[in-house]
């Protein structure tokens, strides 16, 4: 009886020099859609390069984009993939910081319009369908002064991206989308008439969070950049098996999987797109989002300027 009351003592005493066990980090929610690239995140994701870094996230699918920017705005979410031009309007003082460049679309963001359009000639008095506010109004604006027409001699329409080719004809007669979308433009009859292409390094997006994680978490989000490279680099080397892990993981067949039209940025791009501060040209993501603050000002979207130099964050790069 004595030995077993001895050996009660000693495995409570055990037990409370014990070092309390640090509760489980929450993982990180991020947004990302069925841009491509978006897709890096779902690599990192099943090949557990998050893991390896010791990191857990949460992919959450936003099958409508627009719908994410409240939701990070309301911290429904950690962080994500946007458009700069899609930062800008939600930026309120310090409450998001962009700390990555993930890739510029460059021709997969594209202009679909019905057949009797045959040239973007053919604009002038027609309903234009884009996501008004939004970086894909400036697109909208950057093609019409291509083809030097006034936005006045068009009828601009509030649509999501992800509903243009069934709002055509009826509701607009042109649009901008990206794909799976477009694949289903061109099946209704519709075709291409403008790209990103044509305006190089106008659309960037970029990696974002919510600057209380930034500053709570900074290692988590250190490990996040070291696991998107790493899973970057393994897609580079390995776009067979990332077409087919990306195709699992976001429900589509390897037919819609494709970074055509899509530049993905490696950390020496970042490196000289960050370099450039304010920069010339949209080869610096400073100029370029200074663009799109300029342009939401003038079209009455935005009536405070953020602080760009605050908002655009290069000091967790590698």
């Amino acid at each position: 009886m004595l030995r077993l009351l001895l050996i009660g003592l000693t495995v409570s005493l055990l037990a409370g020099c014990a070092a309390p066990q640090t509760p489980a980090k929450a993982p990180l929610r991020i947004e990302w859609t069925y841009w491509p690239g978006d897709w890096i995140l779902l690599v990192a994701h099943r090949k557990g390069f998050f893991e390896k870094h010791g990191l857990q996230v949460e992919p959450v699918l936003y099958e409508v984009f627009d719908q994410a920017m409240p939701d990070l705005a309301a911290e429904k979410i950690d962080g994500g993939f946007f458009v700069a031009g899609d930062l800008v309007p939600i930026v309120k003082g310090d409450n998001l910081r962009a700390v990555f460049i993930t890739d510029v679309s460059d021709g997969a963001d594209q202009i679909v319009a019905s057949a009797d359009i045959a040239s973007l000639a053919d604009l002038r008095g027609k309903r234009i369908g884009a996501s008004l506010g939004t970086f894909g109004e400036l697109f909208v604006w950057e093609m019409l002064k291509s083809a030097k027409i006034s936005p006045a001699d068009v009828t601009l329409v509030d649509i999501e991206a992800e509903s243009v080719p069934d709002a055509i004809p009826d509701q607009i007669d042109a649009g901008h989308t990206w794909e799976p979308h477009t694949s289903r433009a061109l099946a209704k009859g519709q075709h291409i008439i403008f790209t990103s292409a044509d305006t190089p390094g106008l659309i960037p997006d970029l990696l974002v969070f919510r600057t209380k994680i930034l500053r709570e978490r900074p290692d988590d989000v250190r490990a996040f950049l070291a696991a998107w490279l790493e899973a970057l680099e393994f897609t580079l080397a390995n776009p067979e098996e990332a077409a087919q892990i990306i195709a699992e993981e976001a429900g589509l067949s390897l037919e819609e999987v494709s970074f055509e039209g899509v530049k993905l940025y490696s950390l020496e791009d970042n490196r000289a797109a960050f370099a450039q501060n304010p920069g010339t040209d949209t080869t610096s993501i400073y100029f370029t989002t200074q663009l799109y603050v300029n342009f939401l000002i003038s079209s009455g979207n935005l009536t405070t300027a953020p602080d760009v130099t605050q908002m655009l964050d290069p000091s967790f790069l590698p």
